[in-house]
């Protein structure tokens, strides 16, 4: 809280004054706006002031809620800006975008079908260095083979998809 004085005026008024951007500040207070440029001041004479005069030239109504407006220094008014309405896609930019999705849709596809085989590889390389030393597996490794050879057979055919769908950007 400060005390602020209108260059128009003799009074000193309790109010709070806070910039709101490089040329605009807000003044809260109980009074009609006042044009005139004001100072600040600690207590409610000229004894202590805060601003060395930097809102003398704040003379121009910005914007105006209750109980409290804006002032600017170089001229400027507030103006409301009308929300931009977004356009509505077009069939053709509509079509695409469901390209998009599917490519991408497929891709997220493969790349989990392929985790899935990497997370048995260590089985099939424990097999491979069992078999190396003459030990048994404990995998059944034609169940885990099947197993892979789907997920092989599945990621083929997604990449054909996808082929298919890149050929026709």
């Amino acid at each position: 809280m400060a005390y602020i004085k209108f260059k128009d005026s003799e009074d000193f008024l309790t109010a709070v004054v806070l910039p709101t951007g490089n040329n605009t500040v807000k003044i809260t207070t109980n009074t009609e706006p006042n044009l005139s440029g004001f100072r600040l001041y600690l207590r409610d004479n000229e004894d202590y002031p805060l601003d060395n005069g930097e809102y003398e030239a704040y003379t121009t109504l910005y914007r105006q809620g209750a109980g409290w407006y804006e002032l600017s220094n170089d001229g400027s008014v507030y103006q409301e800006v009308a929300p931009v309405q977004p356009e509505e896609p077009t069939e053709e930019e509509l079509a695409e975008m469901a390209r998009q999705q599917e490519i991408a849709d497929i891709c997220s596809q493969i790349s989990n079908l392929k985790a899935k085989i990497s997370d048995t590889d260590y089985k099939v390389i424990k097999a491979y260095e069992y078999s190396l030393v003459g030990i048994l597996t404990e995998y059944d490794m034609e169940a885990l083979h099947q197993e892979r050879q789907i997920l092989r057979d599945k990621i083929n055919e997604l990449e054909t998809q996808l082929s298919e769908l890149i050929k026709t950007e």
